[in-house]
């Protein structure tokens, strides 16, 4: 008997919101085909190839159903406190409700319910002026799951507002939260010149404060991934010192992770393996969260591609995508993909795209930034050249060349690391056939 893959069950599952936690359980508890593992085509197997376990479905569905009945009561009892707070008059305390609301739903990766309830609380306080902080609080998580979303252009603008609703409630924490968003939305795209001027613009506020606080080092962390991933390696070092210096001042246990993976990948930038590979573990031991887990974890299996440790590369990218399934964290798929079509067309097989059409397809189901599809076209490009398809390979680097052109990138990423414009030595993107990833 033939069994039931995630490709097999989507060719006949409705694509019913009410069904969703079902399929994203199915997803998390799906299992690589063994008898595929040491072939050809168990290396280049996507989500779509992995086993239903049914009968575990069988026996968990009725867990399943409870949890979400459990969700409704407590949305259904946020929404009814919203409901009597604004008869009351008291809509600071309706839009909290809506904002709790909003986090339940935010956690659950929904972002699209998330932007709703945030709006709604938006709505219920804007203009007031007793409320303009809780106001700035609602456009940034309306922001955030707008730039979850994809929709760029329609969270600048939330955090932009944000800002300057907090800047005249006088609550600098909050006018820095909103310039770091932004910045977040403009890095998330490729325009570092954007996302640099709103961190610095966060630090600026934040230096009227009397003492640091989180938002520091969250400014100054990113400020050194624009500085790296712009080429100025150099200068990405004096803000990543400054953003440790802070959180370890604060005590803040949970920047370990970040700051690690940080210096990970500047040593990766300046091509010193070993000691990114050291700082990269240390890193995933401190990861607190599926996501910064499943980052890391892919930075590390980059890292030990490089070093041509291929075989322990693979291995720790399959376990990102199955922290990706576990976690539904499917925005998260296309990096894996990506270096494990990198892995495949390092060891010299011809079906490496495979990989990265999948790869593709994930980043316009899903409306990811444009800088995704971008660099998966370049290492597209390198793996058809590894195998000595030219023809397809100019096409392709031609495709992300005009993307990164689009971006205001001047260069195409280094093979090794988050940075673009490197410099004399770095790939510039009207040079084909260089070492790119």
């Amino acid at each position: 008997m033939k069994r039931l893959t995630i490709d097999g069950l989507r060719a006949f599952l409705p694509e019913l919101d009410e069904l969703r936690p079902l399929v994203d359980h199915l997803l998390a508890s799906s299992r690589v085909d063994e008898t595929r593992t040491w072939s050809e085509s168990g290396e280049l197997g996507t989500a779509g190839s992995r086993l239903v376990d049914a009968a575990e479905l069988l026996q968990r569905s009725q867990a399943l159903a409870e949890r979400e009945h459990e969700h409704a009561r407590t949305m259904f009892g946020l929404i009814a406190e919203a409901i009597a707070h604004v008869e009351a008059g008291r809509h600071d305390e309706a839009a909290s409700a809506l904002l709790r609301a909003a986090a339940l739903e935010e956690a659950r990766d929904r972002p699209d319910r998330a932007e709703a309830y945030a709006h709604g609380a938006f709505e219920l306080v804007r203009g007031r002026r007793a409320e303009e902080s809780l106001a700035s609080v609602a456009l940034r998580r309306r922001a955030r799951a707008r730039r979850t979303l994809g929709r760029y252009r329609e969270a600048s603008r939330d955090y932009e507002e944000a800002h300057t609703i907090a800047e005249a409630a006088s609550d600098p924490r909050g006018a820095a939260e909103a310039l770091i968003g932004a910045g977040n939305v403009y890095e998330e795209q490729g325009l570092w010149s954007d996302a640099e001027a709103r961190y610095r613009s966060a630090l600026s506020v934040l230096d009227a404060l009397e003492g640091p606080v989180p938002e520091h080092w969250h400014a100054l962390l990113n400020l050194h991934v624009v500085l790296r991933s712009a080429g100025s390696l150099e200068a990405s070092v004096e803000p990543l010192e400054r953003a440790s210096e802070i959180a370890a001042a604060l005590d803040d246990s949970g920047a370990a992770a970040f700051l690690q993976n940080a210096r990970g990948q500047l040593r990766m930038a300046h091509e010193d393996f070993p000691a990114a590979e050291e700082h990269l573990r240390r890193a995933l031991g401190a990861s607190g969260s599926p996501r910064a887990a499943i980052t890391i974890r892919l930075n590390l299996a980059e890292c030990l591609l490089a070093q041509g440790k291929s075989l322990d590369a693979a291995e720790e990218a399959r376990r990102a995508e199955k922290e990706s399934l576990m976690a539904r964290l499917p925005q998260k798929l296309p990096e894996v993909y990506r270096i494990l079509g990198r892995i495949a067309a390092h060891e010299g097989s011809t079906n490496a795209f495979v990989l990265f059409e999948r790869a593709l397809e994930i980043v316009a189901d899903r409306g990811l930034p444009s800088l995704e599809r971008a660099q998966t076209l370049q290492a597209y490009a390198e793996a058809e050249r590894r195998v000595g398809d030219e023809e397809t390979a100019a096409g392709l680097h031609e495709e992300a060349d005009r993307l990164y052109s689009e971006l205001g990138i001047e260069r195409m990423r280094r093979a090794w690391s988050d940075r673009f414009d490197a410099g004399r030595d770095g790939p510039k993107r009207d040079i084909k056939g260089t070492r790119d990833d």
